[in-house]
C-alpha cells in the first residue's frame, strides 16, 4: 500500500467513523479492498461501489464518496448533492487546481484536506451543517412588527 493510499484510506475511515452512515456509496474505479477491510468493522448496512455516476443506485445514501480517479464534473456533483445524498466527500487531483476550487466553492463544498506532497485534496458538503439556522431569521422576529406604528417612511 502506498503512502497516499494509507493517508486516503485513514481519512475516509475517520469520516465514516464520525458520520456513522448506514448506507455508503463510493464512486471509484480503484481497487479499494484494503479500505473495505478497514471499514468492515463499522456499522454499515448497505455499501455500493460503482465506477460512474450513471450506474449509481437511485437509493439515497447517508454518505457519498467520490475518489480522485473519477472526473468530478459540476453536473455529476450536482446530481449527487440534489438527488443521492446530503453528505458528500469529493477527492480531486491537483490538475486544474484553480478551476476545481472555484467549481467546488460554487457548489457549496468546503475544503477539508489539501496535501500537495501526497497529492490528496478533499472537499465536503453536509446539508445539515451547510446553512445553520439564525436566531433572527424566523417568523417571530421577521419584519419587526413592534415597529409598525413607530416609523413611517
Amino acid at each position: 500500500m502506498t503512502k497516499k493510499e494509507k493517508i486516503l484510506f485513514s481519512f475516509i475511515t475517520n469520516i465514516i467513523d464520525d458520520e456513522k452512515p448506514k448506507t455508503l456509496h463510493v464512486l471509484t474505479r480503484y481497487d479499494i479492498s484494503k479500505l473495505l477491510k478497514r471499514i468492515e468493522k463499522l456499522d454499515i448496512e448497505n455499501l455500493y461501489i460503482t465506477p460512474n455516476i450513471e450506474k449509481a443506485s437511485n437509493e439515497n445514501a447517508d454518505l457519498f464518496i467520490i475518489l480522485d480517479d473519477i472526473k468530478s464534473s459540476e453536473e455529476n456533483i450536482g446530481i449527487v448533492k440534489n438527488l443521492l445524498s446530503q453528505k458528500i466527500v469529493v477527492f480531486t487531483s491537483f490538475n486544474n487546481d484553480k478551476e476545481t476550487d472555484e467549481m467546488m466553492l460554487k457548489l457549496g463544498l468546503q475544503t477539508e484536506l489539501r496535501d500537495k506532497n501526497n497529492k490528496i485534496k478533499c472537499f465536503s458538503y453536509n446539508l445539515k451543517t451547510y446553512n445553520n439556522k439564525r436566531s433572527w431569521n424566523n417568523s417571530k422576529g421577521w419584519a419587526n412588527p413592534e415597529n409598525f406604528d413607530k416609523f413611517r417612511w
